[in-house]
């Protein structure tokens, strides 16, 4: 499967307190709490800076999976759904589709110069800059997903990766010619973590058994992240 094709992009890390929490997963599963954070909260003024070069990452993304299951699909025939259901992943860093997003490290040189993206060799843990990132992507491909996918499915011959950005990025989105950094903005930049291979197990364990769970209407669960606490991000950054 994909997820463990990503396994061996892992880097071999151990802690003992993430071995202690691998082996009683079971135990520190528990319901959804009120007010309890799930996730690193995006920087959102960097993402809207981020828009052209994030649509452009997205659709050379979509353009490149959807090929790989063409490919692979029976005669070599991907169906309009399973576009829909590509398009639909590729900016959620929790999907399959959308692993792609956490390899992505946000870099700044100083105070109001270009915002750079750069891919890092192994799977990240999706923190504050792997979630800025997915807002940037959702910004711009929420409205345009189902044309993408139709276009996809009908005019795949006729197209490029690079005929299909200027399309999505340009044309629909209108993400690209980028935004300039205003010059007294700088990016709160963040360290750059790769994944530990017991926690993304875990996350995978999580995910799968909440998909069940929404399947037949039960209560999702949230297993414990202890690196969490870290990863929230002020208040401060949420007006743009």
């Amino acid at each position: 499967s994909a997820a463990q094709s990503l396994l061996m992009k892992l880097p071999r890390r151990r802690t003992t307190a993430l071995a202690a929490i691998a082996t009683t997963a079971t135990a520190q599963m528990f319901p959804g709490m009120p007010g309890f954070p799930t996730e690193a909260k995006p920087i959102y003024r960097s993402a809207k800076l981020l828009e052209c070069a994030v649509c452009k990452l997205a659709t050379e993304e979509m353009w490149r999976q959807s090929e790989e299951r063409r490919a692979a699909a029976p005669r070599q025939k991907l169906g309009e759904d399973e576009l829909q259901d590509l398009a639909g992943e590729i900016c959620d860093p929790d999907a399959d589709a959308g692993e792609w997003i956490t390899f992505l490290d946000i870099e700044q040189t100083e105070r109001g110069a270009p915002l750079k993206i750069e891919k890092r060799e192994w799977l990240g843990e999706c923190r504050r800059e792997c979630r800025t990132i997915q807002k940037a992507c959702r910004a711009v491909y929420d409205e345009i997903r189902e044309d993408l996918a139709e276009t996809l499915y009908k005019q795949a011959a006729s197209l490029t990766a690079e005929k299909l950005k200027s399309r999505v990025c340009q044309k629909w989105a209108g993400a690209c010619p980028a935004k300039p950094v205003p010059k007294t903005y700088e990016h709160p930049d963040e360290y750059w973590m790769p994944a530990d291979e017991e926690m993304y197990k875990m996350k995978k364990m999580q995910q799968m058994i909440n998909a069940q769970a929404e399947k037949y209407g039960k209560q999702p669960v949230q297993f414990v992240d202890p690196m969490q606490s870290a990863m929230f991000g002020d208040d401060e950054d949420d007006e743009l």
